[in-house]
Protein backbone atom coordinates (compact mmCIF):
# COMPACT_ATOMS: atom_id res chain seq x y z
CA UNK A 1 0.00 0.00 0.00
CA UNK A 2 2.99 2.31 0.38
CA UNK A 3 3.37 2.61 -2.96
CA UNK A 4 0.02 3.77 -4.17
CA UNK A 5 0.33 6.52 -1.06
CA UNK A 6 3.69 7.58 -2.72
CA UNK A 7 2.23 7.56 -6.25
CA UNK A 8 -0.79 9.70 -4.70
CA UNK A 9 1.93 11.95 -3.10
CA UNK A 10 3.99 12.16 -6.42
CA UNK A 11 1.44 13.02 -8.70
CA UNK A 12 -0.70 14.88 -6.57
CA UNK A 13 2.42 17.30 -5.37
CA UNK A 14 3.73 17.07 -8.89
CA UNK A 15 0.43 18.91 -9.74
CA UNK A 16 0.41 21.13 -7.09
CA UNK A 17 3.68 22.20 -7.78
CA UNK A 18 3.74 22.83 -11.07
CA UNK A 19 0.36 25.08 -10.19
CA UNK A 20 2.31 27.04 -7.79
CA UNK A 21 5.47 27.41 -9.40
CA UNK A 22 3.96 27.54 -12.99
CA UNK A 23 3.86 31.81 -12.79
CA UNK A 24 7.68 31.99 -11.64
CA UNK A 25 8.80 29.92 -14.72
CA UNK A 26 7.57 32.63 -17.32
CA UNK A 27 4.97 30.35 -18.95
CA UNK A 28 1.99 31.97 -21.19
CA UNK A 29 -1.45 31.89 -20.32
CA UNK A 30 -3.66 30.52 -23.35
CA UNK A 31 -6.90 32.81 -23.68
CA UNK A 32 -10.22 32.06 -24.99
CA UNK A 33 -12.86 32.96 -22.99
CA UNK A 34 -15.87 30.92 -23.52
CA UNK A 35 -17.90 32.34 -19.86
CA UNK A 36 -21.37 31.39 -18.59
CA UNK A 37 -21.99 34.47 -16.34
CA UNK A 38 -25.44 33.85 -14.93
CA UNK A 39 -24.71 29.54 -14.66
CA UNK A 40 -27.76 28.15 -12.14
CA UNK A 41 -25.56 25.33 -10.45
CA UNK A 42 -27.15 22.75 -8.50
CA UNK A 43 -25.31 22.68 -4.74
CA UNK A 44 -25.83 20.00 -2.59
CA UNK A 45 -22.61 20.45 0.08
CA UNK A 46 -23.16 24.26 1.47
CA UNK A 47 -22.62 25.66 -2.24
CA UNK A 48 -20.26 23.43 -3.45
CA UNK A 49 -21.42 22.34 -6.90
CA UNK A 50 -21.51 18.37 -8.06
CA UNK A 51 -19.06 19.46 -10.73
CA UNK A 52 -17.08 21.54 -8.25
CA UNK A 53 -16.41 18.80 -6.13
CA UNK A 54 -15.42 16.59 -8.42
CA UNK A 55 -13.36 19.05 -10.40
CA UNK A 56 -9.50 18.38 -11.32
CA UNK A 57 -8.38 20.30 -9.03
CA UNK A 58 -10.55 18.85 -6.31
CA UNK A 59 -8.79 15.42 -7.13
CA UNK A 60 -5.40 16.67 -7.55
CA UNK A 61 -5.48 18.11 -3.89
CA UNK A 62 -7.57 14.70 -2.34
CA UNK A 63 -4.70 12.53 -3.84
CA UNK A 64 -1.61 15.02 -2.71
CA UNK A 65 -3.58 14.67 0.68
CA UNK A 66 -4.05 11.05 0.82
CA UNK A 67 -0.61 10.42 -0.37
CA UNK A 68 0.73 12.69 2.05
CA UNK A 69 -0.94 11.32 4.95
CA UNK A 70 -0.90 7.44 3.88
CA UNK A 71 3.28 7.75 3.53
CA UNK A 72 3.65 9.75 6.60
CA UNK A 73 1.41 7.69 8.76
CA UNK A 74 3.28 4.17 7.01
CA UNK A 75 6.69 5.45 7.80
CA UNK A 76 5.38 6.11 11.26
CA UNK A 77 3.65 3.48 12.74
CA UNK A 78 6.10 0.64 10.64
CA UNK A 79 3.26 -0.19 8.38
CA UNK A 80 2.17 -2.27 11.56
CA UNK A 81 -1.37 -0.50 11.39
CA UNK A 82 -2.55 -0.86 7.49
CA UNK A 83 -6.20 -0.73 7.66
CA UNK A 84 -5.99 2.37 9.86
CA UNK A 85 -3.70 4.04 7.97
CA UNK A 86 -5.74 3.13 4.81
CA UNK A 87 -8.87 4.78 6.44
CA UNK A 88 -6.97 8.20 7.67
CA UNK A 89 -5.65 8.39 4.40
CA UNK A 90 -8.74 8.26 2.28
CA UNK A 91 -10.44 10.68 5.22
CA UNK A 92 -7.56 12.75 4.95
CA UNK A 93 -7.32 12.87 1.35
CA UNK A 94 -11.39 14.05 0.94
CA UNK A 95 -11.40 15.98 3.63
CA UNK A 96 -8.30 18.02 2.04
CA UNK A 97 -10.58 17.69 -1.66
CA UNK A 98 -13.70 19.34 0.03
CA UNK A 99 -11.74 21.79 1.61
CA UNK A 100 -10.59 23.22 -1.15
CA UNK A 101 -13.53 22.59 -3.24
CA UNK A 102 -15.13 24.86 -0.51
CA UNK A 103 -12.36 27.36 -0.40
CA UNK A 104 -12.63 28.13 -4.28
CA UNK A 105 -16.70 27.76 -4.42
CA UNK A 106 -16.42 30.87 -1.14
CA UNK A 107 -13.46 32.91 -3.90
CA UNK A 108 -16.42 32.22 -7.19
CA UNK A 109 -19.47 33.26 -5.21
CA UNK A 110 -17.82 35.92 -4.12
CA UNK A 111 -16.03 37.24 -6.68
CA UNK A 112 -12.66 37.78 -4.69
CA UNK A 113 -9.86 37.58 -7.04
CA UNK A 114 -12.24 37.75 -9.90
CA UNK A 115 -10.66 37.44 -13.24
CA UNK A 116 -10.64 40.91 -14.94
CA UNK A 117 -12.95 40.74 -18.37
CA UNK A 118 -11.34 40.43 -21.67
CA UNK A 119 -11.92 44.16 -21.84
CA UNK A 120 -8.80 44.46 -19.76
CA UNK A 121 -6.51 43.91 -22.57
CA UNK A 122 -8.38 46.52 -25.38
CA UNK A 123 -5.38 49.32 -25.05
CA UNK A 124 -2.28 46.79 -24.03
CA UNK A 125 0.28 46.59 -26.11
CA UNK A 126 2.28 43.74 -27.55
CA UNK A 127 3.80 41.54 -30.36
CA UNK A 128 2.63 38.90 -32.98
CA UNK A 129 3.23 35.58 -31.27
CA UNK A 130 1.82 33.61 -34.69
CA UNK A 131 1.45 35.44 -38.07
CA UNK A 132 -1.64 37.44 -38.78
CA UNK A 133 -3.32 37.26 -42.63
CA UNK A 134 -5.89 40.05 -43.30
CA UNK A 135 -9.09 37.75 -43.17
CA UNK A 136 -7.80 35.31 -40.32
CA UNK A 137 -6.62 34.69 -36.87
CA UNK A 138 -3.65 34.32 -35.67
CA UNK A 139 -1.91 34.93 -32.21
CA UNK A 140 -0.49 38.05 -29.99
CA UNK A 141 1.31 37.94 -26.64
CA UNK A 142 0.44 40.64 -24.13
CA UNK A 143 1.78 41.33 -20.79
CA UNK A 144 -1.02 42.66 -18.19
CA UNK A 145 0.64 43.76 -14.78
CA UNK A 146 3.22 40.93 -14.08
CA UNK A 147 2.17 38.31 -16.88
CA UNK A 148 2.44 37.14 -20.49
CA UNK A 149 -0.87 36.12 -21.82
CA UNK A 150 -1.22 34.86 -25.25
CA UNK A 151 -4.53 35.55 -27.13
CA UNK A 152 -5.90 35.09 -30.50
CA UNK A 153 -6.35 38.35 -32.41
CA UNK A 154 -7.09 39.35 -36.40
CA UNK A 155 -6.59 42.90 -37.55
CA UNK A 156 -8.97 45.59 -36.79
CA UNK A 157 -11.13 46.54 -39.28
CA UNK A 158 -9.16 50.09 -40.25
CA UNK A 159 -6.23 48.02 -40.71
CA UNK A 160 -7.61 46.23 -43.55
CA UNK A 161 -4.76 47.57 -46.28
CA UNK A 162 -2.46 46.01 -43.81
CA UNK A 163 -0.57 43.53 -45.23
CA UNK A 164 0.09 40.06 -42.97
CA UNK A 165 1.55 40.39 -39.47
CA UNK A 166 4.77 38.16 -38.73
CA UNK A 167 6.39 37.32 -35.58
CA UNK A 168 7.48 39.47 -33.45
CA UNK A 169 5.80 42.85 -34.54
CA UNK A 170 4.31 45.14 -32.42
CA UNK A 171 0.43 45.40 -32.07
CA UNK A 172 -2.09 47.18 -29.73
CA UNK A 173 -5.38 46.29 -29.34
CA UNK A 174 -7.76 47.96 -29.78
CA UNK A 175 -11.10 45.46 -29.10
CA UNK A 176 -12.29 42.54 -28.05
CA UNK A 177 -15.14 40.25 -29.15
CA UNK A 178 -15.63 36.29 -28.22
CA UNK A 179 -12.08 35.87 -26.96
CA UNK A 180 -10.17 37.03 -30.14
CA UNK A 181 -8.60 40.72 -30.02
CA UNK A 182 -8.72 42.74 -32.73
CA UNK A 183 -5.66 44.46 -33.20
CA UNK A 184 -3.72 47.51 -34.64
CA UNK A 185 -0.15 47.55 -35.97
CA UNK A 186 1.76 50.32 -34.34
CA UNK A 187 5.22 51.75 -34.90
CA UNK A 188 7.98 51.49 -31.65
CA UNK A 189 7.85 55.41 -30.88
CA UNK A 190 3.95 54.44 -29.44
CA UNK A 191 5.50 51.40 -27.40
CA UNK A 192 7.90 53.71 -25.93
CA UNK A 193 5.58 56.05 -24.06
Amino acid sequence: MLAAYIFSLAVGGGFLALSFFGDFLEGDVDVDTDVDVGGDVDTDFHGIGIAQLFSVRSIINALFGFGAAGTMLHLLLAGSRPGLTALIAGGTGLASGALISAVFGYLKRTETGALRGEDSFVGLTGEVSLEIVPGSSGTVTVRRGDRRVRIRARLAEGSADTEALGAGHPVVVVDMEDGIASVSPVGPKLLEE
